[in-house]
Parts: structure tokens; sequence; C-alpha cells
């Protein structure tokens, strides 16, 4: 049965109904704007979003979701190709894999992968022909039988020196397209691996000047239509090439951009930004694809006609049914809205999340946004919707908290003139400050506030990590009041980075190239007389970091600090009488095992990104190359470490994590998007108010652990028969035990009713439950 379950997880599609996920189980945040190409077979449609597979069955209406998680082999899709012969679809990735989808299995041929061919191996476009599959790709074309799902043959137009952006066929001749030139060759010809046996097509110019470039190029009733694109704004062109030469479709350069060409019925397609047009024979369009329902323009990657609609793979809102200004449907799934985040926050059941970056010590000019996802939705406040954002300087989130005494309450840091933002999400952006209206300072010589952590504290005051300035250290109180606070003047003018308050009300900030600095604000904010500062270094007496460049501070229950730098972590295990102590005896330490006779520093020299602590009192380690490694509390034990290697995971470059504590679920942002993982850990619920069990009755087929949440802390947990007999123990992380259904011996238990028995270790109360095992 484990084996029949295990395949059916993986040929299955997940449909996106599905709630949470369970215990150790993964899910990839697909984010469900940016379409990137669609096809059908008629009845189905088959939508390409930038980590994930949209399937939608047009007449029952239901949409199901494949990723790399559930059967999609890789992740970076690129383009789409469908095969009528064999009903499949063929999905292109941006690192060369293939795969196709037939009769709802996925088959991977990584043809390309495994040859190991240095460059762009991106796959551009997917062109059906005579009952084969040609892929366009950075290294040339790869031609591959749908049937033996087995690669026949690869083309090498100009030696492999450009990227083979789209391919044609006319009569016997197959064209391929370059950002400078047209290639020709004969189908007939079973030397065409052999760049020799390509010629140039001289009817259209080689480009050389860089003023111009090729794009893709379509067959319509057998001819050939280009398309090239100007590389300043407003001149790009569409033209039909001719026995002789060429010429304008429209006798008219376009004043927008054109995304590229497709056809439908043989018709002409040209997307572009913000239209697509339909042209007939005549070189006139009859369909104009835009707007959408009075509202937004379309911004149509490809469009295609079933069941007398037509579907646009719009850039911006996802799948589209088009019906001009006469309501429009948006089909879309649950995620966010986009794939790029920089931080996350998490409280009471609500994650906050924010795209954005800077490139260096200066803005990257990343549109503003703040997501949450909350019951299992994702909500998402973005700059052209919100009034106090639309028309303004403002973009680049880098940090975002909730507020703990009021969860619809988000602030957000920015690097531009806008330096924070408050989000209410029941009326979204509420209030914005810059330095006209708060104790922001800018960027010296610059109009632009660098806020690179907020912070609210139990009592819903947020704490300001305000960069680049003399005072870096802002407070805006919950009476909506600001102050500007002294942290001492190794601060002053450096790039700020991560911040975090422990349980005494400490701060402990961290700076370009300085360590960490912490800050006791004393009994009152607003005297400075008491106020104690402190700086951690590299220094030998002065901190003994790993390295002055600090990445990650996180607290744990013990109010230890945990330092994570891009030369491994250390722990400050005496916080409280840090600001006290003379030199040398508040230094970090490292922490060290004896591995063979040698002592050797736990994690090394592996670069941080952050660390997280989960409600057992473990510490999560998001890395720059080696994934997400978990430790036990104390940091002496390796409890996992998830790579590309050996997990879901999409990426082994971690961005940043938050937990949600509730549940335990992981939330883990890479370079390429968001990944979650369900782990074995919680908060506890002091009141155990609403234990959970689950699943229960655990069936036959299911072969995860059963599952105990919502108890008390470090709780011994027993599992005994209903006559008393001790089959199975352990101790919770957290508020979170788990079961895997085997006795203290490791075999399966039997059919049957089994108590549950819990007890903490540190207080008082307990907890008795059941569960139904049925094998």
């Amino acid at each position: 049965m484990k084996i029949l379950v295990l395949i059916l997880l993986i040929l299955c599609p997940i449909f996106s109904g599905i709630s949470q996920i369970g215990m150790g189980q993964w899910r990839l945040h697909v984010p469900n704007k940016k379409a990137l190409d669609i096809v059908s077979d008629g009845d189905v449609l088959f939508t390409a979003f930038e980590t994930g597979l949209m399937e939608y069955d047009i007449s029952a209406k239901e949409i199901s979701m494949w990723d790399n998680i559930n059967g999609l082999s890789d992740i970076n899709l690129s383009c789409l190709g469908y095969d009528p012969n064999t009903k499949s679809v063929f999905i292109g990735y941006k690192n060369g894999n293939i795969d196709q989808l037939q009769a709802n299995r996925i088959t991977n041929i990584p043809a390309i992968i495994l040859a190991s061919i240095p460059g762009d191996n991106s796959i551009y476009k997917i062109v059906h022909h005579n009952g084969f599959m040609y892929f366009a790709t950075g290294v040339g074309i790869v031609k591959i039988d749908p049937d033996k799902k087995e690669v026949k043959d690869s083309y090498y137009p100009g030696s492999g020196e450009e990227a083979i952006l789209d391919i044609a066929f006319t009569g016997d001749s197959i064209f391929a397209i370059t950002k400078t030139t047209l290639y020709k060759g004969k189908t007939s010809n079973p030397a065409l691996a052999d760049p020799a046996q390509w010629s140039i097509d001289n009817r259209v110019p080689v480009l050389s000047s860089g003023t111009y470039e090729y794009g893709d190029i379509e067959t319509i009733n057998n001819e050939l239509f280009l398309q090239r694109n100007a590389t300043v704004y407003g001149g790009d062109t569409v033209f039909k090439v001719l026995q002789t030469g060429f010429e304008l479709v429209t006798n008219t350069t376009f004043d927008i951009e054109i995304v590229n060409l497709g056809q439908i019925n043989n018709q002409l397609l040209v997307n572009c930004t913000g239209v697509g047009f339909l042209y007939n024979a005549n070189y006139t369009y009859n369909i104009v694809f835009s707007p959408y329902n009075y509202g937004p323009y379309s911004n149509p990657n490809n469009v295609v006609l079933a069941q007398n609609d037509y579907w646009i793979a719009d850039n911006e809102l996802g799948l589209v049914k088009y019906k001009h200004q006469e309501g429009s449907q948006f089909i879309t799934f649950e995620g966010p809205p986009r794939n790029e985040f920089i931080a996350l926050d998490w409280n009471k059941g609500v994650l906050a999340a924010v795209p954005g970056g800077i490139d260096g010590m200066v803005p990257a000019f990343t549109p503003p946004g703040v997501y949450y996802f909350e019951d299992e939705k994702w909500v998402s406040f973005n700059r052209d919707e919100e009034a106090l954002w639309t028309g303004q300087l403002i973009h680049d989130n880098l940090s975002v908290s909730i507020n703990p005494t009021d969860e619809n309450q988000i602030a957000t840091g920015h690097y531009s003139r806008f330096g924070v933002s408050i989000i209410d999400k029941n009326n979204g952006v509420v209030d914005t400050f810059t330095v006209n209206n708060s104790e922001l300072d800018p960027r010296p010589s610059t109009n632009y506030c660098h806020v690179s952590d907020v912070k609210y504290d139990p009592e819903g005051n947020l704490w300001v990590l305000n960069g680049f300035t003399t005072n870096p250290l802002k407070l805006y109180t919950k009476e909506h009041e600001w102050y500007e606070l002294e942290i001492g003047n190794v601060a002053s003018n450096k790039q700020s980075y991560k911040m975090a308050i422990d349980y005494s009300n400490n701060l402990w900030m961290s700076f370009n190239n300085i360590g960490m600095v912490g800050y006791n604000p004393g009994s009152s904010i607003t005297d400075i007389s008491d106020d104690k500062r402190i700086n951690l270094n590299s220094g030998a007496n002065t901190g003994a970091l790993p390295s002055n460049n600090v990445t990650a501070i996180a607290v744990d229950f013990d109010n230890e600090i945990w330092i994570g730098t891009d030369n491994g972590f250390a722990v400050l295990y005496n916080s409280d009488n840090a600001f006290e102590g003379g030199a040398g005896s508040y230094n970090a330490q490292r922490i060290k095992l004896d591995f063979e006779g040698n002592v050797e520093y736990v994690l090394g020299h592996t670069s941080i990104t952050d660390i997280e602590v989960d409600g057992g009192n473990r510490k999560w380690f998001g890395t720059t190359n080696a994934g997400v490694i978990l430790l036990s509390p104390d940091g002496l034990e390796i409890i996992k470490q998830f790579t590309t290697e050996n997990s879901p995971i999409i990426s082994d470059n971690i961005i940043d994590i938050e937990i949600d504590q509730q549940t335990g679920e992981v939330y883990i942002v890479t370079d390429k998007g968001m990944v979650s993982y369900r782990s074995d850990a919680s908060y506890e619920d002091p009141e155990m108010a609403d234990v959970q069990v689950f699943p229960n009755p655990a069936r036959p087929e299911f072969d995860g652990p059963i599952t105990i949440q919502g108890i008390r802390f470090d709780s011994d947990v027993r599992i005994t028969d209903v006559a008393g007999n001790l089959v199975y123990k352990t101790t919770s992380n957290g508020g979170t035990a788990t079961w895997n259904g085997k006795t203290l011996q490791g075999e399966k238990v039997a059919s049957g009713v089994y108590l549950i028995w819990t007890s903490p270790n540190q207080t008082k109360g307990r907890f008795v439950g059941k569960v139904v095992v049925a094998n």
C-alpha cells in the first residue's frame, strides 16, 4: 500500500482547494499573476506560471496545479508546447529541462541538462511540426519524438553562437531566428546537425548595430512573419518575408513594445505590452485584446481559442477569459502575486511577506507591495491599487512586521523617498512616513530613506532601523509619536541590516562591517541618561564574533542571542549582563564539537542569512549555499538539513525564514521563490484549549506521523493501548509531539484505539486523548 500511495502522490496533481499540509510535507507557493504561456487541447487549458503549471478544465471549471513537489521535475518554467497526436503538453524550463505531461503523468526528458552544455540552456519556444516537437534553446534546436519521448536530433544554426529564439516551417524549409540573424535549412536534409548545412536567409538583413534585434517568427498560410524590436522604445515592427525581401505588415512601426508573435486559426497574433492584436489577411486587425472590464489593460504573453472563447496568459493578471469590456473573467488559484520576496513576519495566524531588494548599497527600484497569507488565502496590496502609494516615488520594500497588539496592522520599511508604510488589512495603506512627517532621515546626498528593518515590540511600539544616518534607531510609539535614539557613533552613517528585540527589551542591531550593536533604552524612552549601549565585533575581547558582517540575529527562549555572520555563527549567552561587563566578559561563544579527535565549530564557516527559533527552542538557519539547517536547542546537533539534493526546496540560497508557530509550518524564501515545510514543533498552548490529534482515525493508506498539537511546552507524551500497556513515548517539541504509529521496538501497532497521555515537565496540567489506528 505504501508504494501505491507514493505513486499516486507523484502522478496526481494537487487541487487548489487543499488546505494545510500534513506533518513533514512540503508545498510550493506558486505566484498566480505572471502567466508566461498557454496551450489547449480544446477542452482543457494549460497555463505556465513562473514556478508551476495550472490545468483548467473549461467545462467543469476545475483548477489543478502541477509543481516540482507533486510531479514537475523542475521550477522556473519558460514556455509550453502541445502535440495533438499524443495529446500531450511539453513544458520547457529556463535551465533547459523538459517535461512531457500526458494522461495525467509527467515524463522528464533531461537531455539538455545531462549534456552539461555550457552557456544559455533556456527553452525559448516549443513548436509542433509533422509529428515532432522542436525546441528553440540557447544552445541550438532539439528535435523530440513525442511518442517515444526521446531526442531524435540536434541542430546548431550559426554554430550555436547565438540563442535560437524561435522556429518556423514553410514547405520543406525550417527557419531559426536569433537576435541578429535568420537561418534557413531543409527539413529533408538528414545532415542538419552540421552547422554548414544551414544558410543565412539574406531576404532580411543581418543585424549588428545594436539598434534592432529580432524576436519571434511565425508561419501563417505558408507565409513567414518576423518580429523586429528596436532597442529604444517605440520602434518595433512586424515584417512579412517575401520571395525577394520583406515588407511591413502594418505599413508603420508600433509605438508600443511587441512581446512576441503567435497565431490563432491561421491569423497573425501580435502580443504587445498593454494590448494584443489579431490580424486578418488584409493586415488589419479585427480583434483587440484590451482592456479588461473597463479596468486594467491586458499584457498578453499568449492567447488561445478554446470552446469559442479567447483565453489570455497575461503577464500581470494570470489566466483571463477574454470578453472585451463585457465581463472578462480572471481564472486564478491561491498564491502570492509575485515570486520575489525579501522579508517575512508571522503573528497569530498571519504571515506577512514583502517583495523588494537593493543593489549593493543603492535602491533596485522594485515596485512596493505587502502580501499576507491567512486561513489559506493570499491577499495583496500593490502600488497601483493603493491611493497613498499610487504615483509616488516609493519602492524597494526591505522589511515587514505585524503588530502583536493588532494583527490587522502591518508595517513595512522601504529604501525610497518614503521610508515606512502602515497597512491595515481591512483598509490597505493607511499611513506613510517620509523625512517631512517623521524623524526619519535620508541617506546623505540623496532623497532616499533606507529602512532596513522594522519591528513591533510587545506593546505595539514600532522600532525602525534607518541606515546611513547619524542616529539610525528611530521609534514610532503606539501613541503615534516619533523619537530618535542615540546608539553610539560606531553605527553612524553605516548601512544597517537586521534588528531583534529580546525578552528584556534590549535591541540588537547589525550594521555593515562593524558587527552588532546592543541598546537598552532604560526605564524611559525619552530619558537618555539611563540608556546603555554596547558594540560586539570580531575583536578578541570585544565580542569575538566570527565576522564583523552580522547577517542574522535571533533571540531564543532562554534570552540567548544567536548571531549569524558570513563566516558562521556565535551565541551571546549572557545578554542581560553584557551591558555591564568589562572587556572580554561579554564575548559571544562559538559552539564546538569534538569530531574524531578534532575540535570543530558547528556549521564551520557557513554563510548565514537568517536564524529563526521554533516552538521547541530549536534553531533554523538559512544559508547562502547550503539550504536550511535545523539545530537542536543547544546547537550541538544537526537535526535536519534541507538542500536541493535531498528535499523539494527549490534553491540552496535562502533569503529569509519565518515560522507559523501555531502549526509549525516553516516558510522559506529563496532566490527562486517561496516554499514551506510543516515541521514537528509549535508554540505551546498553556490552556490546552484546542488540542488537535491528526489524522484521526489514521487509515491504512496513511504513512506519515500521527500528530498531537496544542499541548504544553516540553511535555512527556505516552501512548498506551486501552489496557494501559505502554506502546510508545516521546517528548514534545514545544507544543507538538508526533508518533510514527509504531511501538518502541519499531513494530507497526495493531488496529485499535490508543490513548494519549501528556504531562509537562516544567509546569502542571495534562491532556488525555485518543486516536484510532486502522492497519
